[in-house]
């Protein structure tokens, strides 16, 4: 029996077909791993649980997170973003051992959709490329949920990890790239500085791989 679950979370606002091509990357990288995901418009992928259209919000794609949590039943969950692309190795079949570590990968690339940017820019973590104890995970969002509404459409911060977390970073040499459409509202984040790469292991260039997501 495995000891992971797949979270996928996402507010349906990509397009669906790239959504389609990201979902399709995650079953034939996640070796077989049971796949919860949790929507705003129903989906076919793993065990589907949908919340209506509530609106996009960082609240709200947490919340639909806790949900996805809740459902499951392993001991621990691997995050899966709409807005990600995940190799075949390192990542899904990692296999965490401390239910209170949070587990995360360390070679995040950061592709944008717009033109004029057709590189690959290093980012530290992205939030897709996390794997947690179950149970620890619940703890932490029901205590960051505190006092706040179940939805919002608005922008809100609210506490999440504090400075007794422990992280543990694993590695792969295939990275993990976090694309930025600007379709969810996010068109900026935090990078490295590192040189931008035209190229990465596993994926290409960055022009050929935008080719095949969004123009193919």
């Amino acid at each position: 029996m495995t000891d992971k679950t797949i979270i996928y979370y996402t507010g349906n606002r990509e397009e669906e077909k790239f959504e389609e091509k990201i979902r399709r990357g995650i079953l034939d990288a996640c070796g077989g791993l049971p796949i919860i995901s949790v929507s705003q418009k129903p989906m076919d992928f793993g065990m589907n649980i949908c919340v209506g259209d509530v609106g996009q919000s960082y609240l709200n794609a947490f919340r639909q997170l806790l949900m996805g949590c809740e459902a499951a039943t392993t001991p621990f969950v691997v995050m899966a973003e709409s807005d990600c692309l995940y190799p075949k190795s390192g990542y899904f079949d990692f296999n965490p051992t401390d239910p209170n570590l949070i587990y995360s990968w360390d070679n995040v690339w950061i592709m944008w959709k717009r033109e004029g940017y057709d590189r690959f820019y290093r980012k530290e973590q992205t939030h897709g490329s996390m794997i947690y104890g179950r149970e620890f995970l619940i703890n932490l969002l029901k205590e960051s949920f505190r006092g706040l509404p179940v939805w919002s459409r608005e922008k809100m911060g609210f506490p999440f990890y504090r400075p007794e977390h422990k992280f543990e970073y694993f590695h792969g040499e295939d990275p993990i790239i976090n694309i930025i459409t600007g379709a969810n509202g996010r068109k900026s984040t935090v990078l490295m500085k590192v040189r931008p790469r035209n190229s990465l292991p596993y994926w290409g260039s960055a022009v050929d791989l935008k080719n095949k997501l969004f123009y193919e």
